[in-house]
């Protein structure tokens, strides 16, 4: 499939590429070996969140490296921040997404290059099962247009301000081993619950 990407793109001047590639193969706070079809949820995780994200790159660096610049964005998640017990595939996933992009703007970032990454909390989208919006929760839009405008000030972001505030009061309240306990307790687990749709609930019945 990259090899086909690769091929298309020939030729083609990329100043700007957005890694914009996430799947939660479940929403709901799970076990590790309790999700469903955990084969399969690995693998998908992997090749969405990780091999995409990473052969993009691979593809499209060398021109920006060649012209001595270019725009790299990689979307991670506040979850990739820290551990997120009963959401681990995901939130390693995206802790990957952040190391890389870190690594690849110390490596390139004397060469033009600029790799950002882009930390956000709730966003109204399919993945999240479109939240409502709030203080708290942005719009894909609003949230796509605050992050736009941290370019060039910052290479990691949690992309709005009030994002950045929510990231903050979890550092400051929940320091890693407390909120890691929490979610042993269920406690937090329980907080993140999302409720079930009536057709989720239909179908167990």
């Amino acid at each position: 499939m990259y090899q086909a990407i690769e091929d298309n793109l020939k030729g083609m001047e990329i100043g700007i590429l957005v890694n914009n590639v996430g799947m939660l193969v479940f929403f709901n706070p799970t076990r590790f070996l309790d999700m469903p079809n955990i084969d399969k949820a690995i693998m998908d995780t992997i090749s969405c969140n990780m091999l995409s994200l990473v052969q993009m790159t691979r593809i499209v660096l060398p021109q920006m490296v060649e012209r001595k610049k270019g725009l790299v964005i990689n979307l991670s998640s506040e979850a990739g921040s820290r551990p997120y017990p009963m959401g681990i595939l995901y939130s390693s996933s995206k802790g990957f997404v952040d190391f890389f992009s870190r690594g690849l703007h110390a490596e390139y970032k004397s060469l033009g290059i600029t790799v950002q990454c882009v930390m956000p909390l709730f966003v109204s989208t399919d993945m999240t099962q479109n939240m409502k919006t709030n203080i708290f929760v942005k719009s894909a839009n609003d949230y796509a247009r605050d992050a736009l405008n941290t370019v060039g000030y910052t290479n990691r972001t949690s992309g709005c301000l009030s994002h950045a505030l929510q990231s903050y009061a979890l550092d400051l309240l929940l320091p890693g081993p407390v909120f890691e306990f929490l979610f042993s307790l269920k406690i937090l687990a329980n907080f993140f619950k999302r409720p079930q749709k009536k057709d989720e609930k239909n179908k167990k019945k």
